[in-house]
């Protein structure tokens, strides 16, 4: 799966990139990957798996799938 991150999500990923590719043998649910890679699932505010928007809680990701990730205020 390809793992990207909006806003200061970036912070929380492995060497502060907004991208990751992590190898899935078998679907997981996004709530265990998120929290193995260390992201705080309070601050996610937005998910999109394949470019739909979905819920954090019932998306189940699969090894192909492209999983982008918003928090909910990102400042400029």
């Amino acid at each position: 799966m390809k793992l990207y991150t909006g806003g200061h999500l970036t912070f929380y990923m492995p060497g502060r990139k907004p991208t990751l590719e992590l190898p899935l043998s078998e679907p997981a649910p996004l709530r265990e990957i998120l929290a193995r890679v260390g992201i705080p699932l309070a601050e996610v505010a937005l998910v999109a798996l394949n470019g739909e928007q979905v819920e954090m809680d019932s998306a189940i990701i699969q090894d192909a799938d492209v999983v982008r990730i918003f928090s909910s205020v990102d400042g400029g």
